[in-house]
């Protein structure tokens, strides 16, 4: 079957493909709008600057809190892509740069891999960084998730997409609220999280099957429905990652990712949610729908979709075993 290709492409193609905002460099004008845009256009003025203020105040206090959280934390140092293209300049951000080849941002100085333990444990990450990102600690996630609509929305995605039963596997399952919803629908569920502490909190709480080890290498078994939401772009290996999922994959089975993947003409990438998206103590690579094809065709993967998303730089990929 030929993969399925849903993708509109507005902005403009440099010679060789990638898909670009109309500058990687952020020109003097650029910057003065977005620092001082409020400045420029009065009626802005007495909206926007509370507002400014306040986000500055807790980007500082977010800043020196994390500094100091996770200062001790080592990094390795990166200068290819995953796909083995070359790193040109980013202008934006000073720890990533833009693969020459698929468009894909690689963060240049990631956690080294024996950190990631460390970072994702039940204390430091579920309870100290949430907190520190405006998040509930993972006790009380759940209900955040649902209130906000994303789990009915993945429900609805795997609805659409999906098989209506059989065996499904969720890396990153947190809290397990979705896992639970697909238990009540009738699907054997598995879940995954890198820290053994908050697997067993997840067991205990849900009594589902939750299992403690990092993707891909932790052992599983074949399935119907592979998820992984929020997850991909915290993978040191994305190309294994893909081959893995093509691996547990039974045929026709069906990948539904959710992850930061750059589909727009916004200066700087992802707007608003910039900063977000270029978090360089987690996330080690962000996508475009160029390298998202490309990872699917290196690993046996059809692009079923890539058109969906839950906002802005949660966009969804949808992936089938031929």
């Amino acid at each position: 079957m030929e993969p399925i290709y849903s993708l509109v492409v507005s902005e403009p193609l440099r010679s060789n493909g990638i898909l670009t905002c109309p500058s990687r460099r952020p020109s003097e004008r650029r910057l003065r709008m977005l620092m001082f845009g409020h400045l420029t256009i009065p009626s802005r003025l007495v909206r926007s600057w509370p507002e400014r203020a306040r986000f500055a105040l807790r980007r500082y206090i977010r800043r020196f809190s994390e500094a100091k959280q996770f200062r001790d934390l080592e990094r390795e140092h990166r200068d290819h892509c995953w796909c083995g293209g070359r790193l040109g300049p980013f202008e934006w951000h000073r720890s990533y740069g833009v693969c020459q080849e698929c468009g894909t941002y690689v963060n240049r100085r990631p956690l080294r891999p024996d950190q990631l333990n460390r970072l994702y444990s039940f204390d430091l990450y579920w309870h100290q960084r949430q907190q520190s990102k405006g998040y509930p600690t993972i006790e009380h996630r759940s209900a955040h998730d649902r209130s906000d609509g994303r789990v009915d929305y993945w429900l609805k995605l795997i609805e659409q997409y999906g098989p209506s039963s059989g065996r499904v596997i969720e890396v990153g399952c947190a809290h397990g609220v979705l896992l639970t919803e697909l238990h009540n629908h009738g699907f054997d569920g598995i879940g995954v999280e890198p820290d053994e502490q908050t697997a067993r909190w997840a067991r205990e709480s849900l009594n589902l099957d939750i299992r403690s080890g990092l993707f891909p290498s932790i052992e599983l078994p074949s399935c119907n429905l592979f998820l992984a939401f929020d997850v991909l772009e915290h993978s040191h290996a994305p190309l294994e990652f893909f081959r893995r999922i093509a691996q547990l994959l039974l045929p026709n089975g069906i990948a539904i990712l959710q992850t930061p993947v750059d589909r727009y003409d916004f200066c700087p990438p992802f707007g608003e949610r910039f900063e977000a998206a270029f978090d360089d103590l987690e996330h080690l690579y962000l996508f475009t729908d160029r390298s998202i094809c490309k990872l699917a065709q290196a690993s046996g993967l059809e692009v079923v979709s890539l058109k969906e998303r839950l906002w802005l730089h949660h966009e969804i990929c949808v992936l089938r075993k031929g």
